[in-house]
Order: C-alpha cells, then sequence, then structure tokens
C-alpha cells in the first residue's frame, strides 16, 4: 500500500454550515392590525415562518386539533371573542398533544403576566408601541430555547 502525503491547509477543509430549524409560529390574535404588526415583526427574525393565524381561542383549539403538524411556538393575545386566551391556554395545557408547546401571552396591559405564567405560559410579552422593541421581544421569546 503505497503511503500518500496531501499537504492540509486551512482552504482544504470543507465549509461546513449548521442550519438552525426553522420555528413554526402560531398566532391566535383576533386584531388584523395587531396581525399585521406581528406578521411584520416575525419577518424580520430568522428561521422562523408563520404556521398559521387564529382569531379567538377556540378557532385556536380546532386548528390545533385537525393538524398533521404542530406548531413550534404559540403566541396569542389574552383578550379574544368566544374563548379568551387563558382559557386557551389551559385547554392546551390539559391536552397531551399540546401541553409541551410553548405560549406566550402578549396583551396591552401587565396585570395578566404572573397568573398566565402559573398557568403554564412560558412567558408574557406587554404589547409596546415601538415595531423594533416588539420584534426584539418576539425574537427573544423564540429563542429563548423552550
Amino acid at each position: 500500500m503505497k503511503n500518500i502525503s496531501v499537504p492540509l491547509t486551512v482552504n482544504s477543509f470543507p465549509t461546513l454550515h449548521y442550519r438552525r430549524k426553522t420555528k413554526n409560529i402560531f398566532l391566535v390574535e383576533n386584531n388584523e392590525d395587531d396581525q399585521f404588526y406581528f406578521i411584520d415583526a416575525l419577518s424580520q427574525i430568522d428561521d422562523t415562518v408563520l404556521y398559521d393565524v387564529a382569531n379567538n381561542g377556540y378557532e385556536a383549539l380546532k386548528k390545533l386539533e385537525h393538524t398533521g403538524i404542530l406548531p413550534d411556538i404559540i403566541f396569542m393575545e389574552v383578550n379574544l371573542p368566544l374563548m379568551n386566551g387563558l382559557q386557551c391556554l389551559s385547554a392546551i395545557m390539559k391536552n397531551s398533544l399540546t401541553k409541551d408547546i410553548p405560549v406566550i401571552l402578549i396583551s396591552n396591559e401587565n396585570e395578566y403576566a404572573e397568573f398566565a405564567c402559573s398557568m403554564g405560559a412560558k412567558g408574557f410579552i406587554k404589547k409596546p408601541k415601538n415595531a423594533k422593541v416588539f420584534r426584539l421581544a418576539l425574537e427573544l421569546m423564540i429563542n429563548a430555547g423552550f
């Protein structure tokens, strides 16, 4: 057997590209302006895709129930019609298929934060007026590693 010597340089090694997993984000929000605000912020965050949008908690549960692939994270407004975010969170936490999906509640008021987290929410975002601050808050939650 011949012994072959190949000089190695930094450029002779293949470049490795690590791809982070794209996260599917489910938004539960009834206000169309807030939906647009969220989707715009999400579009500026790498490795994320909008999974779906529901307009209330009841619709969110139905969509989760009838899907083959679950979202990676749920962002949900607290004040929703038909079934509010806290009621929907409770139902998500009780369901063996959805209980491990991180849920982040969103509201204009901080009063729900502690209670939401005691119910199983992984986080809470008070809706800021500044789009950059909102995007940073979303990005923090998405990359928190729940």
